[in-house]
């Protein structure tokens, strides 16, 4: 029995951490390069331009990459219903002023300074958005110009902020999905190794999804469970 319960917990975090996701990008803004970085980490990402996907073509979607475009209702409806939203730079603007996903409002381009230090929140850090990452970070052009936050409200968490404590990053939940805004830059003229941004957007991208995704801290619980159960076989086979 011991043994059936250890089995199980181990096949249950080997799943967990070798789930990917299936990543739809869209938007202007280094889309092949963030696409190809994605693919070579394991994901599954598609690029379709400049258009935003259509219900059709989010099917199966776990997640969209707004690079500073407009979206659509059918983006807007993939996120209530459980999905992830995360923006870059002007992508903002549409996440939160056109689809109203979160208790906040875009403002308008702002030049803050090539490699602006940003720094993780303590929410950001829980998210798990600043692994691997110092804090804060700068990345070159892609911590350049941020598309400016305004009228943070309940519900919003601040998840980075830029110097002076101004909000760069925010996040909640909208409907059953959760939208990430990240209001900097982070895709401009992005490697397709990724570098510092990429890192953070593999960071983002482990954000908990719903029903059909097993979360970080739910590997580590199950990872915790399978330790449990072959000390439980170890210690019977020592006392038998």
């Amino acid at each position: 029995m011991f043994k059936k319960i250890a089995l199980f917990a181990a096949t249950l975090v080997f799943t967990a951490a070798a789930q990917a996701d299936v990543i739809a990008v869209y938007g202007s803004n280094s889309n092949a390069n963030v696409v190809t970085f994605l693919n070579n980490n394991g994901h599954t990402a598609t690029n379709f331009g400049s258009a935003a996907p259509t219900a059709a073509q989010l099917v199966g979607v776990d997640a969209v990459i707004n690079l500073r475009g407009n979206g659509n209702a059918d983006v807007a409806n993939f996120v209530n219903n459980g999905g992830l939203l995360i923006t870059e730079w002007q992508g903002a603007e549409w996440a939160l002023d056109t689809a109203n996903l979160l208790n906040a409002d875009g403002g308008g381009n702002l030049s803050i300074g090539t490699n602006t230090p940003i720094t993780h929140t303590a929410a950001g850090l829980v998210l798990g958005l600043g692994d691997g990452l110092a804090n804060p970070f700068a990345d070159g052009p892609r911590t350049q110009f941020q598309w400016t936050l305004g009228n943070i409200g309940a519900g919003v968490d601040i998840l980075a902020t830029r110097p002076g404590d101004i909000a760069t990053i925010i996040g909640g939940v909208s409907g059953s999905g959760y939208a990430l805004i990240n209001s900097l830059d982070w895709a401009d003229s992005f490697p397709s190794n990724g570098s510092v941004s990429g890192t953070w957007l593999l960071n983002a991208l482990n954000i908990e999804l719903g029903e059909n995704r097993v979360p970080v801290v739910n590997t580590v619980a199950l990872l915790g469970l399978g330790l449990v159960g072959l000390s439980l076989v170890r210690r019977r086979a020592k006392n038998a």
